[in-house]
């Protein structure tokens, strides 16, 4: 059995270790980790993760340009 709980663990450890990571690394490795028999069934899990990491690469950008913005005044 696919245990949705240990994939989201290995995904957080994964982004922490991997902090430039771009989406399609992001991708590549839960492409990884998913077992091949639980893949077809789990694919919106994969692309649920790689939303969710997207959403955190905007409020990266986005915290840096206000930091940037706020160093100026």
């Amino acid at each position: 059995m696919f245990d949705k709980n240990e994939f989201k663990k290995k995904v957080k450890v994964w982004i922490r270790q991997n902090p430039k990571a771009s989406e399609h690394d992001l991708h590549d490795f839960c492409d990884e980790i998913m077992p091949p028999n639980h893949f077809a069934a789990n694919q919106w899990l994969i692309n649920q993760t790689v939303s969710w990491y997207k959403h955190i690469l905007e409020s990266r950008e986005k915290a840096k340009k206000y930091v940037e913005d706020e160093e100026i005044y």
